[in-house]
């Protein structure tokens, strides 16, 4: 991982301890995919705005601008699933949302 990624995962981390302390996460180096179980849209102390998610006790995350915010945010905050795939960096790679029709 180059400097900038070790970087975006370590305000993801600290992020992530502020807002959920009793969070035990586990950080494997290896991409996954799965259900999201909480959905974060944050910023960090620099200014760098970012999606960030829980799947299956470990985390992933996508940095993002306010025009995404304004695009998609609302989306993933109406669908009552969503699923997401991540690289090794932990970055997510692709998502999709689950929206039930009746």
């Amino acid at each position: 991982m180059s400097e900038t990624e070790i970087s975006q995962v370590n305000e993801v981390l600290e992020i992530l301890v502020k807002l959920k302390p009793q969070l035990k996460l586990t950080r494997h180096d290896s991409s996954g995919s799965g259900w999201v179980s909480l959905s974060v849209f944050t910023f960090s102390r620099t200014g760098k705005y970012y999606w960030i998610v829980i799947v299956d006790g470990t985390f992933a995350f996508k940095p993002i601008t306010p025009d995404w915010i304004k695009v998609y945010a609302n989306l993933i905050l109406s669908s009552p699933k969503v699923y997401v795939e991540w690289n090794i960096r932990r970055q997510i790679t692709d998502w999709a949302v689950l929206q039930e029709k009746g």
